[in-house]
């Protein structure tokens, strides 16, 4: 297999457009490596990923960015095809933030399923691909 020239990356971000995601997104944009950078989260987030695509695409470094939504409650396998395929690296700040009287095995249960639908996706689509999982709680995922 031939290594992958300089400037010619494709990178998601699942989770883009939270609060580590959004300034990890923007990281990603302007990293000279990176030619084609997806935006991916739910319809619930803080940001749609629409919007975070569209100010990254006014970085002076010029890379192809998309945001992609899915709805909460859907299976990412069924929406991801076209975010994924071709993926060289994928980021994974996704979940929910541990909210009062959360204990961590509950915050696991939740995030953990997260992860999950994001990683079987990214099985399918981009199998090559290395992923980076930054879910909480981070030593237990």
């Amino acid at each position: 297999k031939e290594p992958k020239p300089a400037g010619n990356f494709k990178v998601c971000v699942c989770g883009g457009a939270g609060g580590i995601g959004q300034p990890l997104s923007l990281l990603m944009g302007m990293d000279p490596n990176v030619s084609e950078l997806c935006i991916f989260d739910l319809n619930v987030a803080m940001v749609p990923p629409a919007g975070v695509a569209t100010d990254l695409s006014h970085l002076e470094r010029k890379c192809a960015v998309k945001g992609y939504v899915m709805e909460v409650g859907k299976n990412p396998i069924d929406y991801l095809e076209e975010c994924l395929t071709g993926c060289h690296l994928v980021l994974v700040p996704a979940g929910v933030p541990r909210k009062p009287g959360m204990t961590r095995d509950d915050l696991f249960k939740t995030n953990a399923g997260i992860a999950k639908g994001i990683v079987e996706a990214c099985a399918k689509f981009c199998p090559e691909a290395v992923l980076g999982m930054i879910v909480n709680p981070v030593n237990s995922v």
